[in-house]
């Protein structure tokens, strides 16, 4: 599901990433927390971008809580026993509402903020989804002038109004060369990253765990995706939690953990075009995942270790064989091929 259509439809005090998340706003709470569970807790963030959804979507309601203003004639000791701290259920805690139905008043207001947040991802009746299959380019043009060339095994959704043109990408890589509008931004959502163009021309190779933007002409805006995230304890720990500017011939990678500082490009970013996928100093890992999307039959790592091999090189899409064969030479790799697909090991 894709943020535009993703909904809080969940009961989030019952979902288990959601009392993951509620776990770990109470230990961070804690004045004795060690640097160990610190660094879990990151670890934890960086395992999955819902995670660090949930802890926003529990750490937002907390921080409501903390913002509505106590009655009078409540004593301070009856406020901090009334106090709702993501220790348990929402729903448990909410029994009690008999007593204190202003604070029972208090979680409702800040559920429904952050459905009506949800609410506004919807994607409007005038979304387009295109999508190519593997092995497969393909470009369209909007109604707009721009112009978007999707690699393969790609799926974008395209939401064009009177006051923004917004671009989902799901999966795969594009090539965007936006008609200029200064009165409507392009954005285009990737994992945790929003681009932010008025015209000009870039890729974005979206992985499993990060998206990388190469600027091929003009600049744009790197934003983090933070959602409705307030400025206290993940910006502390994630201090690359910001913004960027890039220009014509440099490139980026946004993951969970920010956004690096722009680098230059070591080659043309949309070789993939005419079958020629460039890499340099990549975790094998995140190439097999470009190649995959041309590969006619997937090549899956046997241990996080063969993926953690650095590489450089171009791979030609009409020869993926022969480059495994390299790969083979190259890493004393071992691949076998079944009916379903190819494995590399370590030999």
């Amino acid at each position: 599901m894709t943020r535009r259509g993703a909904r809080l439809c969940i009961e989030i005090d019952r979902d288990p990433t959601h009392l993951a998340a509620a776990d770990w706003l109470v230990r961070l709470q804690s004045t004795d927390i060690s640097i160990e569970d610190t660094l879990a807790w990151q670890a934890w963030l960086n395992e999955n971008p819902a995670n660090a959804r949930a802890f926003a979507h529990i750490e937002a309601i907390s921080q409501a809580l903390r913002e509505v203003p106590a009655p009078s004639g409540v004593s301070a000791r009856q406020l901090a026993l009334d106090c709702y701290d993501a220790s348990v259920p929402i729903k448990d805690w909410n029994s009690r509402r008999a007593r204190w139905p202003w604070m029972a008043l208090a979680i409702a207001a800040s559920f429904a903020i952050l459905t009506l947040t949800a609410a506004f991802w919807e994607a409007p009746p005038s979304a387009k989804r295109f999508a190519t299959a593997i092995g497969e380019n393909r470009s369209v043009t909007l109604n707009d002038g721009s112009t978007i060339t999707l690699g393969a095994d790609t799926q974008i959704e395209v939401a064009l109004s009177e006051k923004e043109r917004d671009i989902e990408l799901t999966k795969g890589e594009a090539l965007f060369k936006v008609a200029k509008d200064a009165t409507r931004p392009f954005k285009v959502h990737a994992g945790n990253a929003t681009i932010v163009a008025v015209g000009t021309s870039f890729n974005v190779e979206r992985d499993s765990d990060r998206a990388v933007v190469s600027v091929t002409e003009g600049r744009v805006l790197v934003e983090p995706e933070t959602y409705f995230l307030p400025v206290s304890v993940l910006h502390e720990f994630k201090p690359k939690l910001r913004s960027v500017h890039l220009v014509a011939g440099q490139q980026t990678t946004a993951g969970s953990a920010g956004i690096e500082e722009p680098t230059k490009m070591e080659g043309p970013a949309t070789g993939w075009q005419i079958g020629h996928l460039a890499f340099r100093l990549q975790p094998l890992r995140y190439v097999i995942e470009d190649v995959n999307r041309y590969a006619p039959k997937p090549i899956v790592l046997e241990s996080d270790n063969v993926g953690a091999l650095v590489i450089t090189g171009t791979v030609e899409r009409e020869n993926i064989p022969g480059w495994i064969k390299s790969l083979e030479r190259a890493f004393d790799l071992q691949g076998t091929e079944d009916a379903a697909q190819i494995t590399l090991r370590a030999r």
